[in-house]
């Protein structure tokens, strides 16, 4: 089931300092997908609280390179870590298990521009 169907952009965090200077951490664009936002079924909940951990969306990923854990994901302003990367057999497709940022990162685009 659908609910959302969008544009997102995946980013790596980089140090983004001359040599020598204080590190600054911002995150650098990687790839843009698009996704749709997937429904948690009542297992994926349970295992996800079994093993004391949380997630705040699932989204698949159309034709895109295969992300890999530890990257980030930006949906409508909002960043996100990803948790947990799923290959979709049979498909060129991705399942990406999202946790919300509490602090944010500031953002360079392809461009090489400073959000």
């Amino acid at each position: 089931m659908i609910d959302e169907v969008g544009l997102l952009k995946i980013y790596s965090l980089e140090n983004t300092a001359s040599s020598g200077s204080m590190p600054v951490e911002k995150l650098v664009e990687l790839e843009s997908a698009y996704y749709e936002q997937r429904r948690a079924g009542i297992t994926r909940i349970y295992q996800a609280l079994g093993a004391d951990r949380r997630f705040d969306m699932i989204v698949r990923c159309f034709n895109t390179f295969v992300p890999r854990e530890g990257l980030y994901v930006v949906i409508d302003s909002e960043q996100f870590r990803i948790d947990i990367c799923q290959k979709i057999i049979g498909q060129d497709a991705v399942d990406l298990t999202l946790v919300k940022l509490e602090d944010y990162y500031d953002v360079v685009d392809k461009g090489g521009t400073t959000t």
